[in-house]
């Protein structure tokens, strides 16, 4: 990891993980850490390879600076862009997306991608884990559940809510944008993707639906009041059509950990070989509404949520917009309720697609410098 100023991007030093704690040695960790939106704690695994992988799921404090170890769990080691949390649970699900011999596949594959396989004989395996470190009461490894098997990049929301069936457990409801099998990491070759390449053609079309990816909705149900061996089963709640799905997914942030109603996302239906439009996903009419336009490929989407608000999806949607016609990229502004367009700001050139964004307000851009500058 490299710390940059966060005003002028110079790079200030590179850290490895285990400064945060001598057990975090393991190369591979979640591109997506989870940040507590209230406390700005933060969360994440670490894994070190091997035959039988350890995952190291720790705890960084916002107060203290203290980094804690909240479980150690063993299990086959695979490529996990990111997790879960919500209130009182890490959600770490290990989906199929293993690294052949234990890791070592890479050092002559030289890359990730052709070390790994899509085993469908091998369930997903959902490890919750209590947030609250060991040393202050936590429990460690709560639950383990099992669930069909898929691969995922991107996580969307996780919450807790009394379970139906019996109202004094406790269910963990959890969003995610999923995929059939590991043919999506090839789509994102260079050859797969330019418009006048031959290869891009079959990526392009809409019936390859494994390429393309379903919005998922998972219900780990009845989470014991003592950490239990035995593995649950997870129930499979919803699967959204594919292409048509959220990618890129984000929500109003101040429904992290809580229960949400709306997804933003980029979709992929075929209309060109790379993005081709915005869909806001309503999860309790699982309707949704879409924009685009011939040419246009927009970039992930970022919500604003307008402060005086009541609603969730009272705010406005960001999306950095290529105009493949006109070969200029442009800031498009939509209505976070029905999707129609505010206005836009035409930039004179081409922005680099990026995969990541988020809006960040002046006032935590001010303070993040203050906090550079003293180290």
């Amino acid at each position: 990891m490299q710390m940059l100023n966060p005003e002028t991007l110079k790079p200030i030093g590179i850290a490895q993980q285990n400064v945060l704690h001598p057990l975090l040695k393991g190369p591979s960790s979640a591109a997506h850490a989870c940040h507590d939106p209230i406390t700005g704690d933060i969360y994440n695994y670490n894994l070190e390879f091997g035959r039988n992988g350890a995952y190291h799921i720790f705890h960084v404090s916002a107060a203290t600076g203290k980094t804690s170890i909240l479980a150690t769990v063993r299990h086959a080691a695979a490529y996990l862009h990111s997790l879960f949390l919500t209130d009182h649970y890490v959600i770490l699900c290990v989906w199929n997306s293993f690294f052949t011999a234990g890791g070592a596949a890479i050092l002559w594959k030289k890359n990730f991608a052709d070390a790994m396989k899509y085993d469908d004989s091998k369930p997903a395996t959902w490890f919750v884990i209590d947030r609250t470190p060991v040393k202050s009461g936590g429990k460690g490894l709560v639950a383990t559940y099992e669930s069909d098997p898929f691969f995922c990049f991107h996580s969307i929301n996780a919450y807790e809510e009394p379970s139906a069936g019996d109202p004094s457990k406790t269910d963990i409801v959890v969003d995610l944008s999923a995929y059939e099998n590991l043919d999506v990491i090839k789509r994102f070759y260079i050859e797969n993707m330019l418009s006048d390449s031959p290869k891009a053609l079959a990526y392009s079309d809409p019936a390859a639906i494994t390429y393309r990816p379903a919005l998922r909705r998972f219900r780990l149900p009845q989470l014991p009041s003592k950490p239990k061996n035995t593995l649950i089963k997870a129930v499979s709640v919803f699967k959204g059509p594919n292409g048509e799905s959220p990618e890129l997914p984000t929500i109003n942030n101040v429904f992290c950990t809580k229960k949400h109603r709306y997804i933003y996302g980029v979709t992929d239906t075929g209309r060109s070989t790379f993005l081709d439009g915005l869909v806001k996903h309503d999860c309790e009419t699982r309707q949704s509404i879409f924009w685009n336009a011939p040419g246009q490929t927009p970039g992930e989407p970022i919500f604003v949520a307008d402060p005086e608000a009541e609603e969730e999806d009272g705010g406005v949607v960001l999306s950095v917009v290529l105009d493949g016609v006109a070969g200029k990229s442009y800031l498009l502004v939509l209505n976070g309720k029905d999707f129609r367009e505010v206005g836009r700001a035409n930039v004179d050139g081409v922005v680099g697609f990026g995969f990541h964004g988020t809006h960040v307000p002046e006032t935590t851009v001010k303070e993040a410098h203050a906090v550079t500058s003293r180290l």
